[in-house]
């Protein structure tokens, strides 16, 4: 069974915000995910802000991280390990009509 959050690949990041200690990512106004964990950017970006306009071409989902890949080589590694936490939850999708989904 294929994971909610492969339903970003192909989407394209419309505006990122970094929240005190989390980053919101914005895919138009039907679809977001809230990092609430470490993550790396790779190639490294002067500012988060600099997402935008990105398109996720794949999703790779591990026990210990998620990998989104954009179009132009970027990825963004997503660190699921337990001492990456920053509070109770790594992640959260946000869909149009549907529950969140939580990762944590």
């Amino acid at each position: 069974m294929n994971s909610p959050l492969q339903e970003i690949r192909g989407l394209t990041i419309t505006t990122v915000k970094q929240i005190r200690d989390y980053v919101q990512i914005h895919f138009a106004e039907t679809v977001g995910i809230s990092i609430y964990t470490r993550m790396a950017i790779n190639p490294s970006l002067s500012e988060i802000s600099e997402l935008t306009g990105k398109t996720v071409i794949e999703v790779l989902e591990r026990k210990d991280e998620i990998v989104l890949i954009f179009l132009d080589d970027l990825t963004l590694k997503i660190d699921m390990r337990a001492e990456a936490y920053h509070g109770p939850e790594a992640l959260e999708l946000n869909r149009r009509g549907h529950p969140p989904v939580i990762w944590n």
